[in-house]
C-alpha cells in the first residue's frame, strides 16, 4: 500500500508540474516540434526497453519502472502537444486555462489504470 501512495504522489504531483513545464512556453511551431521529439524520445525508449527486454520486463524492478515512467512522460508529452495545438488555434485566456487544467488532469490517468489492477490482483 506505500508503493501506491508514492505512486500516488509523483502522478498528482509530478504530472501536472511537467505538463505545467512542458506547456509555458508560447504555443509556437518549434514549441510543437519540440514537444513531438519529447513525446517521440520518450515512447521509443519505453516501447524498446520494453521490447528488447522483453524477458527481464517484470521481473527487474528499474526496468520495468524505468519503462513505465518512459512512456508516461511519452503520454504528458502528446497532452502537452495537444493542449499546445488548442492554444494555437485559439489564443484566449479561456482556451489555456481549460487546456491547463485537463491536460494536468489528464497526466493523472495512468495511476487511476495501476490502482485499479492493483485493486483485481490483492
Amino acid at each position: 500500500m506505500t508503493v501506491l501512495i508514492g505512486i500516488f504522489a509523483i502522478f498528482f504531483v509530478g504530472g501536472p508540474l511537467t505538463f505545467r513545464a512542458l506547456t509555458r512556453p508560447a504555443p509556437s511551431r518549434d514549441a510543437l516540434q519540440a514537444l513531438i521529439v519529447f513525446a517521440g524520445v520518450f515512447a521509443l525508449f519505453g516501447l524498446g526497453l520494453r521490447i528488447v527486454f522483453a524477458g527481464r520486463w517484470g521481473h527487474e524492478v528499474m526496468l520495468t519502472v524505468g519503462g513505465i515512467l518512459a512512456l508516461w512522460f511519452a503520454w504528458i508529452g502528446v497532452l502537452a502537444l495537444g493542449a499546445q495545438a488548442f492554444r494555437r488555434a485559439e489564443p484566449g485566456l479561456y482556451m489555456r486555462r481549460w487546456t491547463g487544467i485537463l491536460g494536468a488532469g489528464g497526466t493523472t490517468v495512468p495511476w487511476f489504470g495501476l490502482a485499479s489492477a492493483q485493486l483485481l490482483v490483492g
